[in-house]
């Protein structure tokens, strides 16, 4: 089949989405790729499509559980074989889907990147039909990208084992420097290379720097009455308590963080998709495989601390093409907050080697054993046992994954699989001995025919209603078959996973990568500096975050700084040498200025002497300027 074919049979769409049928047609020829395409782009039809095309497996590297579940449940929608190696299977569940990958019964494989070195994937992936190597989220290589996880670094070691097979990288957002390492550390050779375009003509990208960010919250949702949106927070309080001030005033709005059940994400996911809530107030929880065309706003109630996030972010609304608004609010006390923030991310490096030994002491793991084990981790349960404080214990976690040592990652609905353990005439043996057990097992059987040589998914609710027992009932009797070697379960969890990277080191042997943990606290600071300017900066929003990530582009005309220009006399560059004219011999409080340029718009102002005061160009005491 053509490229051409395959995206018509499987997605039923007539043709391409720009870019996409180059990006395509060189992963296909068998061509080393690269390609950068902004949220909403297609990223994952580009792997995809040269997966089903080429004859083999097609693996995938992905680091986000969730997003790999997602893909998994899309690609088995279009009938085609996918499967994932995640963190929180069982040793037995992952032999079997790689013994399937092994004798070519699967078409893609999506594996997270901590997996690539184990001994258990490398023997079999050594005697795979690999078609394509894809690496989404390929950012992640770079110390320099916003999200670096070092297991990526190793990736490249795919390619002595299978040197013939293309890669593909992918990522949404990725600056210069981070394109340089994903070449380099990937090892791609004689490369396409693809970049979309990132500028959005449907939508506005505005910031505001306001005396009360509930308020302005309101103004806007007013606006945007009856519209579809979602109002983005940096906390689960400010989430509820943002959603609580929308209710109370009449908005339809919900809900939604990592802290809640898998159930009640899904629920709440699934109503604003049919639109029975027109709002969701959420994390950054909220995102993954979001593709709801018609998001008519974004706002930021906090700003992410990079451009990266807050472009994906934005990057959510007017995927249909019509236009659509991004506001984001900030107060002064804002930024202050964020760099004590950035700030606290990086605590002492005795207080995470703390950390590190007692995550080993609290899930048992001895000196020269872990190696590859995860574990579900109740983060509470360990701050309240070693007497820990909230936030650099999660930061101290974060360090060490940088550091190579663990990969925490996020809480994920894992649900409960089961397969049998022993041929079908050792269960009838048993039913017959056990009839307390018979209608579970037959339910079993009778429902998932190949139950006996792969795991299942189960939901436990509706099986406990067809048998008409309760789920505690439900879950004794599938222990006790258990206890008896006749099934093997992966119970469910939606605990964050931590994953073992080495074998536990003496006390004194254990080393924080001090260069590392330097360089990734001036690339926080380095991005930190960037949204700041963005924020601040007296310029097209539109520009500043093409130039950000290294293309050019034209005043939007629809931003906030380029409306004030249109009802303005002045350009803001005008505007910032007039003042700095008017200043040269004079102190003058805001009033005069106003008066001397004759002004109508107080906001521009506001901005450009806001951006002066923060470049250093001028002083400001009691609202009274000078030239510095």
């Amino acid at each position: 089949m053509t490229a051409q074919e395959i995206l018509k049979k499987y997605w039923g769409f007539d043709g391409f989405r720009k870019n996409q049928e180059e990006i395509v047609q060189s992963a296909i020829n068998g061509h080393d790729t690269l390609a950068l395409l902004p949220t909403g782009g297609g990223k994952s039809i580009c792997f995809q499509v040269p997966g089903i095309a080429r004859d083999g497996v097609c693996l995938v590297v992905s680091p986000l559980i969730a997003l790999m579940q997602d893909q998994v449940k899309n690609l088995r929608s279009r009938g085609l074989k996918a499967y994932a190696i995640t963190s929180g299977m069982s040793r037995r569940e992952i032999d079997i889907v790689l013994d399937n990958a092994k004798f070519g019964d699967i078409d893609f494989l999506y594996v997270s990147p901590e997996r690539l070195k184990s001994e258990l994937f490398l023997v079999r992936f050594r005697q795979m039909n690999i078609s394509l190597i894809a690496i989404d989220e390929a950012h992640c290589i770079s110390q320099w990208g916003h999200d670096f996880r070092p297991p990526y670094l190793e990736i490249s070691e795919l390619r002595e084992i299978h040197p013939e097979v293309p890669f593909i990288a992918l990522t949404a957002t990725a600056t210069e420097k981070v394109r340089e390492d994903i070449v380099k550390h990937l090892n791609l050779k004689n490369i396409n290379y693809f970049e979309g375009n990132f500028k959005r003509e449907n939508i506005s990208y505005e910031v505001y720097d306001v005396e009360n960010k509930r308020n302005a919250i309101l103004k806007a949702c007013k606006r945007f009455e009856g519209m579809c949106g979602i109002i983005y927070c940096q906390t689960r309080r400010d989430t509820k308590e943002v959603a609580k001030l929308l209710i109370a005033n009449k908005f339809s709005a919900g809900v939604y963080h990592g802290g809640m059940s898998g159930e009640e994400r899904k629920e709440k996911m699934n109503l604003w998709l049919d639109d029975k809530i027109r709002i969701v107030v959420a994390t950054n929880a909220f995102g993954m495989g979001i593709d709801k065309p018609d998001v008519r706003f974004v706002l930021h109630y906090e700003v992410p601390n990079n451009l990266e996030a807050y472009f994906q972010e934005a990057g959510r609304s007017g995927r249909d093409g019509r236009e659509s608004r991004n506001m984001a609010f900030y107060t002064k006390a804002d930024l202050i907050k964020m760099e004590q923030k950035l700030e606290n991310q990086f605590p002492p490096i005795d207080f995470i080697k703390s950390v590190y030994k007692a995550l080993c002491n609290h899930f048992g793991v001895a000196i020269g054993s872990g190696n590859g084990e995860n574990y579900g981790l109740d983060i509470k349960a360990l701050m309240n046992k070693y007497n820990f404080d909230p936030m650099p214990t999660y930061n101290a976690l974060k360090i060490l994954e940088l550091n190579g040592s663990i990969i925490l990652n996020e809480s994920v609905f894992h649900p409960t699989k089961i397969k049998f353990a022993v041929e079908n005439k050792t269960l009838y043996n048993f039913q017959i001995k056990n009839e307390k057990f018979d209608p579970l097992i037959s339910l079993l059987s009778r429902s998932y025919p190949g139950i006996f040589s792969n795991y299942y998914e189960i939901n436990e609710k509706v099986v406990a209603q067809r048998l008409k027992m309760s789920r505690n009932a439900l879950h004794q009797q599938l222990e006790y078959i258990e206890k008896q070697g006749l099934i093997d379960i992966s119970w469910q969890s939606e605990l964050p996973q931590v994953v073992f990277l080495h074998e536990r080191l003496p006390d004194d042997y254990f080393r924080i990568d001090k260069s590392i943990y330097d360089t990734r606290k001036e690339v926080a600071l380095e991005k930190f500096k960037k949204l700041k300017q963005f924020l601040t900066s007296p310029k097209c929003r539109s520009v500043l975050l093409l130039n950000y990530f290294g293309q050019e582009g034209e005043p939007c005309g629809k931003c906030d700084v380029c409306l004030y220009e249109k009802k303005s006399d002045y350009t803001m560059t005008e505007l910032i040498d007039l003042i700095k004219s008017i200043l040269k011999d004079n102190t003058c409080q805001y009033d005069e200025i106003m008066r001397e340029l004759n002004l109508k718009n107080e906001k521009q102002l506001s901005l450009a002497l806001n951006w002066l005061v923060d470049e250093g160009i001028i002083n400001s005491q009691e609202n009274v300027f000078s030239l510095k």
